[in-house]
């Protein structure tokens, strides 16, 4: 992928890829509001417009610019190569520009009044079509039967039934993996996983896949110590006041070398201090746990 075709990315669809609806839809369909992608909010800071021929975005505590300078803030990126490789994983190389329609509301399939999402959930079932993909991650298959479902859902929008690994979050919805996307069913949120009755130790992962490649590595289905999965860095504060409330004397924290991650890394240490143990040691050279275990097996 190259910069002309990233700049035609529709952004509000690359946020819904990753995991981000909008709360308000402005300004006749031309402006879509989000609490920001960047950080734990209540209220929506975030914006993207379609302007000039494409999507730009403004965060009011952040920054702003194109779909590429979006990528860049959202992993961390120094380069510009890095952002096009990330957005070419998302897409597989079929960008294809959603033209804007003024009479339109909205490109998810609802306008601001309509509250039912576009994806919406209609079975699960133990994991089976979505396990080569999971398996393809590195991941042991009793560890991936043991958190895992097959989630099918509905594209309202479209109509088309898909199929992917999910877990279920503390909201009750889904975050749901396949190796076209990743998005939630029903509300985002942590994922929390009890360990043995009464520890005092628990395991922070960024996303879920690191979780379940912790457990192939340990060469374990149940860890000992409490889990806890941020599905997004945005829920960075919620999970710092759930683990204060939580009494923990021990915190690991298994967050992404890119810069981004060691931002996180270096906010828990500052609130945490002597209880926190960075485990992003284990795959040095490597973006994250998960990206370890897949090299490894090719």
């Amino acid at each position: 992928m190259n910069s002309a075709q990233a700049k035609n990315i529709n952004l509000p669809d690359l946020l819904a890829k990753l995991g981000f609806q909008p709360t308000e839809i402005s300004k006749a369909g031309n402006e879509y509001w989000y609490t920001s992608p960047f950080r734990s909010e209540k209220t929506a800071s975030f914006h993207t417009s379609f302007l000039g021929g494409k999507w730009i975005w403004k965060d009011f505590g952040d920054i702003g610019g194109t779909v590429i300078d979006f990528a860049m803030r959202y992993k961390g990126f120094y380069r510009v190569n890095d952002a096009l490789q990330f957005l070419d994983e998302i897409y597989h190389g079929r960008v294809k520009s959603i033209p804007f329609n003024p009479n339109q509301n909205s490109l998810f399939g609802k306008s601001p009044r309509d509250e039912k999402p576009v994806l919406e959930l209609k079975n699960v079932s133990p994991l089976y079509k979505s396990w080569p993909y999971v398996q393809g991650r590195g991941i042991n298959e009793a560890v991936a039967k043991a958190y895992l479902n097959d989630i099918e859902f509905v594209n309202r929008n479209t109509g088309k039934t898909y199929f992917a690994a999910g877990i279920k979050n503390l909201s009750e919805g889904f975050e749901i993996r396949n190796p076209f996307f990743k998005s939630s069913i029903g509300k985002k949120d942590m994922t929390l996983i009890r360990g043995e009755e009464g520890t005092k130790v628990i395991s922070v992962f960024e996303g879920l896949m690191d979780f379940l490649t912790y457990l192939t590595e340990e060469g374990v289905v149940k860890a000992q110590e409490d889990i806890l999965v941020l599905n997004s860095l945005s829920f960075q504060e919620r999970a710092r006041d759930f683990l204060e409330k939580g009494g923990y004397t021990r915190i690991l924290t298994f967050f992404d070398n890119d810069r981004t991650g060691k931002l996180a890394t270096e906010n828990f240490k500052e609130h945490f201090i002597t209880r926190l143990s960075p485990q992003n040691h284990r795959y040095e050279g490597f973006d994250d746990y998960n990206e370890k275990t897949k090299f490894r097996i090719k």
